[in-house]
């Protein structure tokens, strides 16, 4: 936002660099049926927090439990984003002042 391009970043350990929210991750049918089949196919669902290390770098962690009878009771996933293209509030006020 334009009115933040003057506030200075936090802190590398903040918790205003952390991100939650909900994840469900599963299958919506296959190429011959479409839908939830609970018998047959993995769904799973759990929190996701994400860490902004820096504008461009953040790391992921998502711990998920199994739904249906087929899934794992538990899957931890992880990862690790890296940004590409223009990013913060300079580049987004360029991009608006061009079009």
């Amino acid at each position: 936002m334009a009115g933040m391009a003057d506030m200075a970043a936090p802190p590398a350990l903040s918790m205003s660099r952390l991100g939650y929210g909900l994840e469900m991750i599963g299958a919506l049918g296959d190429n011959q049926r479409f839908g939830f089949y609970w018998s047959a196919q993995q769904h799973y669902l759990g929190p996701v927090f994400t860490y902004d290390f820096s504008p461009r770098w953040s790391v992921r962690l998502e711990p998920a439990f199994g739904l249906s009878n087929v899934s794992d009771p538990f899957m931890l996933r992880t990862g690790v984003a890296y940004m590409f293209g223009p990013s913060g509030p300079k580049s987004t006020e360029k991009a608006h002042a061009h079009m």
